[in-house]
This record gives structure tokens, C-alpha cells and sequence, in this order.
């Protein structure tokens, strides 16, 4: 018997994409309205293909659960309504309107919410005074201020919130209850962490002149204040109007909870690992060029010192018909400057656990696992991987330029020992002051 049941809605669509039912068990299950279904509606995700019969509790729960906030405003909730962190449908009954994405969960009767924005009526510009409130809020207490709500909660635990940049440049927020699309995410870190808005941003500036597809976000100013303003890559603005994209992480395309974002968390066939983010890349609309930009990303990641690539910071987008692509890169951060997370790989390179055991051969068993043929590893290796490598090392004097010399020493250091445990030995990277990558 169904204890409680929601309505599950997909921007755009007339009809309800399904129901969310919590048994009186505390169970959940989901199941696809068979109207949706004839309609040509998307799948909400891999892991909850169209089927007849409704999903069991273990894909519903990992799914939706993925859904909710990491934030105080879930902690809120949680205390006033008195209820368990594990309740996922008792927790969307109140958060499931402002889900980040195309997804609302509603209450039973209620009509679908999430509209397109306009943007010359349905955003309410934040004057200098309201905007810095905000900044400092999220900086010095790592929560929005009380007069401000989040309109589209982000996953994750660095605080932000969901913003509109407005044609001129100024910011905004939805108007109260109009529940429009953001476009862009502000985030802001911790005052000790002010670096971190400039490193993101080199971060991605990196990777665009490696040539992958990677969404760079611009490090401000806001008063005495740094922060960082990423456009969203799930959204469209065509004459004025913003539209949301459908997308998933790969922790919901896989059926996993956001606990088993990272390898270590996991066990063989329920975990993040290399064969995992393959079962998504080969169900994209390009599985080749998916796998490659999959490789090429990790050996970034690897370049810069980001061990946090974890299986919430990559993602597919339904942005045509047919099956989704792989999205653009995000989140991106020389982890390996702090010592205060831990260095450990999200997901094994090879039989490497940590960048500094890895070896030739967990690269080349990398390789090969990813799709590159035994017999032409070496070739790829001195092709595209050198290639990269090049490209990043002539990048590099940007870091050094823009005062990020810790930065530009932990580049230098990870691509110097990869080109020497892949034997590329005619790299030309310059001698950088050593830096010491100790972490957890």
C-alpha cells in the first residue's frame, strides 16, 4: 500500500512523466505514465530506461535521492519537518518543486510549475547591496542569507546558488514563485579557499586549449569578495527566453547514490569505476568520441592535480533527439594543492589508486580498456597524449601570469613524471620549483 505519492513532471512535457510512490514500508518505487510514454517523452534516466513495470527501490531511491540538495536548506527541512535523511519522497514533497534540473516532483493533484523564463519579466535584478549580502552569506557563513531562496539547488558541498545574468551584464533572481530557469551557478568559497575561484577558472581555461569540450566559468569580483560565475550548460537562451536541458550525472545514469560517487566507496558491479563510466559513454549518441574525450578528460584531470573527477562531476545532456552526449567538463580544481582532501584517485587508473604509484602499465591498461587498440598504443601515446601534454605545458605561462605559481609548479610536476612513465621523452617542459603533494 502506497504510504505517499508524487507526481513526477519533465519541463516541457503536458503530461506527467510518472509517480513516486513511498510504501508504507518505507520502499520506493517509480513508475512511467504510459500517456508520457506515447508522447515521445525523454527517459528520466539510463538507469530508468521505459519500462512496464515499476522500478524497485534500489534505481528509485538512487535516482531521486540524487535530486536533493546538499545544503542547509535540506538540513532545514529535515528539522522542521522531522524527517529521516532516508525519506527520499517525504523530503521532495518539499523540495521536489525546486529540483535543479527539468525534473519537479509534486504533490498528487497539483499542476506541473516549471515554465520557461523571460527574461525582461520574470527576474528581479540584484542592486550592488543585495548581491554583496548574498556573497558575503555564502563566504562567511556557508548558507544563504534568510530573506534569500535557493530557486534551483545545486548538488554538491561548496556553497552556491543558482543565479540569471541578465543582458547587461547585472544579476538576478527568479521572481518569487514564478519558478523560471536560472542560467548561470554563482559560487563562492570559504574565505581561506579565495584561490579556489581563480583556480576553477584556470582550470577550465587549461582544458579549452587542450581542446576539450569544457565549461568555463569567469572568477569576479564581487565588493572585496572572489567568486565564480559558471554558465549552465543545461539551459538555452533563444530570443530572451531560457530553457531548461534535461541532464544527468553519471551517478544517476549509473543507479548509484551520491555515497557511491567515488571508486573506493563501492564493490565490483556497484560502484564509480573506468568500466562504469563506459556503460555510460557507449549509451551516448557517440560512443567513440565519448570514450575519447572520457580518456583525454581523465588525463587532464591527471595533469592538474584533480583527484575529484568523481561520478557527480561528469554528465550526459539531452539536448537532441535520441540518445544524450557526453557533457562538457565542470568542477574542476587542483586537488592536489590541499592537503586537506585526501589525493586518492576517484576511480582507478590501471591498478593505481594514487598518482604517484601509477605506472606505465596502469596507464596502458587504461588505454586499452578505454577502446585504443593494443597495437597502436604507442602511437597514441605519442600522438594525442604528447600532444596534450605540449599543448598544456605552452598554456602554462598564463598560470604564472595570473599570480597561480603553486598552480603552474603542480602542472609542471604531473606532466614531467607522465611523460616520463609514458616514455615521452622529447617533452620540453620547463624545470618548476618542487612541490610537495602530500595529502589524507
Amino acid at each position: 500500500m502506497p504510504g505517499e505519492i508524487l507526481t513526477v513532471w519533465m519541463d516541457g512535457h503536458a503530461v506527467p512523466a510518472g509517480r513516486l510512490v513511498r510504501t508504507d514500508h518505507g520502499d520506493t518505487a517509480f513508475a512511467y505514465d504510459a500517456g508520457y510514454v506515447a508522447r515521445g517523452g525523454t527517459a528520466l534516466s539510463l538507469s530508468m530506461p521505459f519500462e512496464d513495470e515499476a522500478f524497485g527501490d534500489v534505481e528509485t531511491r538512487a535516482f531521486f535521492a540524487n535530486l536533493l540538495p546538499e545544503n542547509a536548506q535540506l538540513q532545514r527541512v529535515m528539522e522542521r519537518e522531522g524527517l529521516a535523511r532516508d525519506d527520499v519522497v517525504g523530503l521532495l514533497r518539499h523540495l521536489g518543486a525546486d529540483c535543479a534540473g527539468s525534473v519537479s516532483c509534486l504533490p498528487l493533484d497539483a499542476p506541473p510549475i516549471k515554465t520557461p523564463g523571460v527574461l525582461a519579466e520574470d527576474y528581479e535584478v540584484l542592486d550592488d547591496r543585495r548581491l554583496e549580502n548574498l556573497v558575503r552569506s555564502l563566504r562567511d557563513q556557508r548558507r544563504l542569507p534568510a530573506d534569500v531562496r535557493d530557486p534551483s539547488p545545486v548538488a554538491g558541498v561548496q556553497s552556491k546558488v543558482a543565479i540569471t545574468r541578465m543582458p547587461d551584464g547585472t544579476f538576478a533572481l527568479p521572481r518569487p514563485g514564478s519558478r523560471v530557469p536560472t542560467t548561470h551557478i554563482l559560487k563562492v568559497p570559504a574565505r581561506r579557499d579565495f584561490r579556489d575561484a581563480r583556480h576553477e577558472e584556470a582550470a577550465a581555461i587549461l582544458a579549452r586549449s587542450a581542446g576539450l569540450d569544457a565549461s568555463v566559468p569567469e572568477a569576479v569580483k564581487i565588493g572585496d569578495m572572489d567568486a565564480l560565475v559558471i554558465t549552465r550548460f543545461d539551459r538555452v537562451v533563444r530570443n530572451g527566453v531560457v530553457s531548461r536541458i534535461h541532464q544527468e550525472d553519471f551517478a544517476q545514469a549509473l543507479g548509484l547514490p551520491s555515497e557511491l560517487k567515488y571508486q573506493r566507496r563501492g564493490r565490483p558491479g556497484r560502484r564509480f569505476d573506468v568500466e562504469a563510466a563506459l556503460q555510460v559513454l557507449d549509451s551516448t549518441r557517440d560512443p567513440g568520441g565519448a570514450r575519447l574525450a572520457f580518456l583525454r578528460a581523465t588525463i587532464f584531470n591527471l595533469c592538474i592535480g584533480n583527484t575529484d573527477n568523481h561520478a557527480k562531476n561528469h554528465a550526459i545532456l539531452y539536448d537532441g533527439p535520441g540518445a544524450p552526449r557526453f557533457a562538457p567538463l565542470y568542477d574542476m580544481l587542483p586537488i592536489r594543492l590541499s592537503r586537506e582532501f585526501t589525493h586518492e584517485l576517484a576511480f582507478q587508473v590501471g591498478s593505481a589508486t594514487a598518482f604517484d604509484t601509477m605506472t606505465a602499465d596502469d596507464l596502458r591498461a587504461f588505454f586499452t580498456q578505454m577502446g585504443v587498440p593494443v597495437d597502436l598504443l604507442d602511437d597514441f601515446m605519442q600522438g594525442e597524449i604528447a600532444t596534450m601534454l605540449e599543448t598544456l605545458e605552452r598554456a602554462s605561462p598564463a598560470l604564472r601570469a595570473s599570480n597561480l605559481k603553486l598552480f603552474d609548479d603542480l602542472l609542471g610536476k604531473e606532466l614531467e613524471e607522465l611523460g616520463e612513465r609514458l616514455g615521452l621523452r622529447d617533452l620540453d617542459i620547463a624545470p618548476r620549483d618542487y612541490f610537495p603533494a602530500e595529502g589524507r
